[in-house]
């Protein structure tokens, strides 16, 4: 029985994906995931098909196909704060700075997938329970219109 090896390595952003400032007319792949560089937040995006990034985002190009898409924009995601926190120093962040962008990647695919799988889990629990309150709130407002009627 083959065990996963869980272990995670610190990355450099280079090393997975081509970094650019975004080119207007260029047709990126999909997986490539995007951050703003005017007016910076702690936004990251994905395509989700090939697609057309504005030239307010850098683009992080996956530069192997056979990169686990959903896996990078999962460790891109969780590292992206802390890169702002460290490196911008105004309102807008120089896509040279992406340079020094380190995330943690398990180099192992089979965790990757048991990653994604997990964290899709959750994602799914987390709508159905946000679905539930809604329905909630909305039988809690039928009664309370029924109660003041």
């Amino acid at each position: 029985m083959k065990y996963m090896d869980m272990t995670c390595k610190p990355k450099n952003i280079n090393e997975l994906c081509h970094v650019e400032r975004a080119v207007s007319d260029k047709t990126y792949k999909a997986g490539t995931c995007f951050v703003k560089l005017s007016a910076v937040d702690e936004f990251v995006g994905q395509l989700q098909h090939p697609g057309i990034i504005d030239s307010r985002y850098a683009a992080l190009e996956p530069k192997d196909d056979t990169l686990n898409n959903k896996y990078l924009f999962l460790a891109i995601n969780r590292k992206f704060s802390e890169f702002l926190r460290r490196y911008r120093t105004t309102i807008n962040l120089q896509v040279d700075t992406l340079q020094h962008f380190i995330i943690d990647w398990h180099d192992d695919t089979q965790a990757q997938r048991y990653i994604v799988q997990h964290i899709n889990m959750i994602d799914d629990e987390m709508t159905h329970t946000e679905r539930q309150i809604e329905i909630e709130k909305e039988i809690k407002q039928y009664y309370l219109k029924k109660m003041m009627c």
